[in-house]
C-alpha cells in the first residue's frame, strides 16, 4: 500500500469500510445500509481510488492502520471501535496515548510505540478525515424538514466516470424546489428557494450558447412548484409562500415576447397544493398529489386551458409529495415521492383517456425530492434523498417495464432539483446538498446516428 497521502472518506464510505471489514458481502452490505448493491460497487470503486488500494483486503489493513477500525490481537476479530492500531515488522503496534506512553490492547503485551514520524503522519491524516466528514456529511446534523431547507456549507462532489453528464453554465442564483422546463430550445428556471428566501425568480438558459438571461419574475413568489408547456406558455399552479402558507394560485408565462416574456393569472386550483407532480397530455395539464398545507395528499386534476376550469381526476393511490411524472404515450407515470415518514419507490400509471390508474414496478430504490424528465419513450429519474444520497440514477422503459441504472454526477445528496428534456440531452439543475445549488448538468440520454446521404437515403437511429 501507499505511503502517499490519502483522500478524506466521507461518512457513509467510512461506514462502508467498517462494514468491510466485517467480511461482509456486496448484498449484505446493501442490506445493512439499505442501499442497492450496485451502489455498493460505486461507492467501493470510489474509496478504492481515494485509498489507492485495489482490493477489499489493502482497504481494510489501511482502515486498521487508519484506527477506523480496531484488531482484537487475541480473537483476530474486527472490532469497529476508534483505538488506532498499526502494523509493522508484522507485529501490531499500539497508540501512545495522551500522556505518550503506549495504550494496551486486550490479549497482547509488550507493545512498541509508534515512531515519531507515524505519530505525526496520524495525526494530519485524522485532521483531514475529521475535515472531511465535516465537508462532506450528506444531512448535516439534523433531519431535513419537508416543505424547506436552511442553508449550511456545500460541496458537490463529481464523479469522473458518469461520461455522459457535463457541467455546463451554472445558474445564477442557487436555489432548489424550483419549477425546471424546456421550451422551444431553452429552459426555464422558475421559483424555488435560496439562500435570501423563496423567489419569483425566472433565469433562461440557452443552451446554444451556454449562458444564462434573466426573465420577468414571478408576481407571486413560491417554492415546492413545478411547471409544464401547453399551447407555447408555460403553466406554474400553487406552491408554498414566504409565510409558510400553501398557494392555489394559477400563474402563466408567455415567453413569446422574448425575454424577459409577460405573467398573467389563471384560474385558480380547486385546492392549495405544493411539493406535487406535474404533467401534460392532450394539451391538459394534470397535477397529482402533494402538500394541501396540512397533510400529503393522493388528489389529482386536470386544467383545461381553452376553458380555463380545473376538474378533480381519480386520486392516486398512494399519498405523497415530491413525486416526478411524465408522460409516455397515452400514460403520464408518477413515480417516487415522500409521504411524511418515509421515501418511496412507488410507481402509478394514470391512463387519462379511460380516467383510471394502474401500478407499474417501483423503482429500484425510494426517491424523494426527484427530478423526472422523458426522452425517447424512457421516463428518467434524477437525485433524490432524504435520508441519504443516491450516487445512481434510473430511468424506466414501458416497453420491458424495467428500471435501469446510470450514474450521478454528483456523489452527495442532491434532492429537490428541477430536471427538463431539451433534444437528446437532460438538464439537471440546482437542488440541495446540505447548501442551495446552482448545478447545471447536462446528460446526453441519446445519441442520434445519421445514414450517409450517398447511400440515397437518410435515416437515424438512438441507443440509451
Amino acid at each position: 500500500m501507499t505511503e502517499e497521502p490519502i483522500e478524506p472518506l466521507s461518512e457513509r464510505e467510512l461506514e462502508l469500510v467498517k462494514l468491510l471489514s466485517e467480511g461482509l458481502s456486496n448484498r449484505e452490505i446493501a442490506r445493512r445500509l439499505s442501499i442497492s448493491p450496485n451502489t455498493v460497487k460505486v461507492h467501493l470503486r470510489n474509496i478504492y481510488g481515494k485509498l489507492q488500494v485495489s482490493s477489499r483486503t489493502e482497504a481494510t489493513m489501511l482502515a486498521v492502520r487508519m484506527g477506523w477500525v480496531a484488531v482484537s490481537q487475541s480473537s483476530g476479530e474486527v472490532d469497529r471501535g476508534p483505538l488506532p492500531i498499526s502494523r509493522a515488522g508484522g507485529e501490531a503496534q499500539a497508540v501512545p496515548g495522551a500522556d505518550g506512553t503506549p495504550r494496551a490492547v486486550a490479549g497482547r503485551a509488550n507493545w512498541r510505540p509508534l515512531a515519531l514520524w507515524q505519530r505525526i503522519y496520524l495525526a494530519i491524516s485524522a485532521l483531514l478525515v475529521a475535515l472531511g466528514l465535516w465537508l462532506t456529511r450528506p444531512n448535516g446534523a439534523q433531519q431535513p424538514e419537508p416543505l424547506t431547507d436552511r442553508p449550511s456549507q456545500t460541496v458537490t462532489g463529481s464523479q469522473a466516470q458518469a461520461s455522459r453528464w457535463k457541467a455546463v453554465a451554472q445558474m445564477p442564483t442557487p436555489r432548489d424546489r424550483l419549477a425546471v422546463v424546456a421550451h422551444n430550445g431553452r429552459i426555464y428556471a422558475i421559483g424555488g428557494e435560496s439562500a435570501s428566501g423563496i423567489a419569483g425568480l425566472v433565469e433562461i438558459y440557452l443552451p446554444e450558447e451556454d449562458s444564462w438571461v434573466r426573465g420577468a419574475d414571478k408576481p407571486l413568489p413560491v417554492a415546492n412548484v413545478g411547471a409544464a408547456v401547453l399551447d407555447g406558455r408555460i403553466y406554474v399552479p400553487g406552491g408554498s409562500l414566504s409565510d409558510g402558507q400553501t398557494s392555489n394560485r394559477l400563474e402563466v408565462y408567455d415567453p413569446s415576447a422574448d425575454v424577459p416574456g409577460t405573467w398573467a393569472s389563471a384560474s385558480p386550483m380547486p385546492l392549495k397544493l405544493s411539493a406535487y407532480a406535474i404533467a401534460a397530455w392532450d394539451g391538459n395539464l394534470y397535477v397529482f398529489g402533494g402538500w394541501d398545507g396540512e397533510g400529503y395528499v393522493a388528489e389529482s386534476y386536470r386544467y383545461n386551458p381553452s376553458q380555463d376550469v380545473w376538474s378533480a381526476v381519480p386520486p392516486m393511490k398512494t399519498e405523497r409529495a415530491f413525486a416526478g411524472a411524465g408522460t409516455i404515450g397515452d400514460r403520464i407515470y408518477v413515480v417516487g415521492g415522500y409521504d411524511g415518514q418515509a421515501e418511496l419507490a412507488a410507481c402509478e400509471a394514470y391512463a387519462p383517456a379511460t380516467d383510471s390508474w394502474d401500478t407499474c414496478p417501483p423503482m429500484t430504490v425510494p426517491r424523494g425530492g426527484i427530478g423526472v424528465a422523458v426522452i425517447a419513450d424512457a421516463l428518467y429519474a434524477i437525485g433524490g434523498g432524504w435520508k441519504s444520497y443516491l450516487v445512481e440514477n434510473e430511468y424506466f422503459s414501458p416497453v420491458t417495464r424495467t428500471w435501469n441504472a446510470f450514474p450521478s454526477p454528483l456523489l452527495q445528496e442532491w434532492r429537490n432539483l428541477g430536471v427538463a428534456a431539451n433534444g437528446t440531452y437532460l438538464y439537471a439543475i440546482g437542488g440541495w446538498d446540505g447548501g442551495f445549488l446552482g448545478v447545471n448538468q447536462a446528460y446526453r440520454a441519446i445519441y442520434r446516428l445519421y445514414m450517409p446521404s450517398t447511400l440515397g437515403q437518410s435515416g437515424a437511429g438512438t441507443a440509451q
